[in-house]
């Protein structure tokens, strides 16, 4: 099999069927250095998760690559970040300000493919009217069962929402998609969910099978996440 690649991060903006009222199901990531010329006012796709009466802002932990300074070389902002807060693509006033990285560690290096691609963040204030908060889904997937993956490509207004299906799992717990080809750079971060609402991922790799003429995506799974926030607790 290939090596893997990012699917460079991006994000989008998504009226989810559960409401009759447009919401934001899917935000951008901006990040903000004391370096102003570092800054990235496009890091990723990224959205709002709620878990045991908490709500966290996530996104890739590979957007790094491309939101970080010269001097960044593991998974730690040191002094260097200014901001990072997520922002509605459709409401440029809407804005939320990223707290605390709950998985922050100077010992990881910056690396691919990076241990767990969730970068986790404490949300610092109230989240505001029209935000999608998801939660996650507590049952495992079944075979071929139908998910939905969100996010912004580059250059994008408009959200996509692709449709796939659940193949099953890599030898490091990610989920395996069969999604039809398309260029989905700009989606890095954003949810995965299935046809309820119900987080199961976050968009981290993928790759073009060309010997089986297929796309396939490999989302990091809520595994992770569920495993940082049990240390932390």
């Amino acid at each position: 099999m290939k090596m893997l690649r990012p699917i460079l991060m991006g994000l989008l903006l998504f009226a989810f069927s559960y409401s009759s009222a447009q919401i934001d199901s899917v935000l951008i990531s901006n990040a903000q250095f004391k370096d102003s010329k570092f800054n990235n006012a496009h890091a990723g796709s990224g959205f709002l998760l709620s878990h045991e009466g908490k709500v966290y802002a996530c996104t890739a932990k590979h957007v790094l690559f491309f939101a970080k300074t010269d001097s960044m070389k593991t998974i730690s902002f040191g002094d260097e970040l200014e901001l990072w807060s997520f922002m509605s693509k459709r409401n440029k006033s809407l804005s939320i300000k990223a707290g605390k990285l709950i998985n922050v560690d100077p010992n990881e290096p910056l690396a691919m493919p990076p241990v767990g691609d969730w970068l986790i963040f404490e949300v610092a204030a109230e989240v505001p009217d029209g935000v999608a908060i998801y939660e996650v889904r507590k049952e495992p997937l079944s075979q071929n069962e139908e998910v939905f993956f969100l996010g912004y490509p580059y250059k994008s207004e408009a959200p996509v929402r692709i449709k796939g299906k659940f193949i099953g799992l890599t030898s490091v717990n990610n989920l395996s998609l069969d999604v039809p080809k398309g260029t989905y750079n700009g989606c890095s971060g954003g949810p995965v969910v299935d046809k309820e609402g119900k987080l199961v991922g976050l968009v981290s790799m993928g790759y073009f099978n060309q010997k089986e003429n297929k796309m396939i995506f490999e989302p990091a799974s809520v595994s992770y996440f569920l495993e940082v926030i049990k240390k932390k607790s």
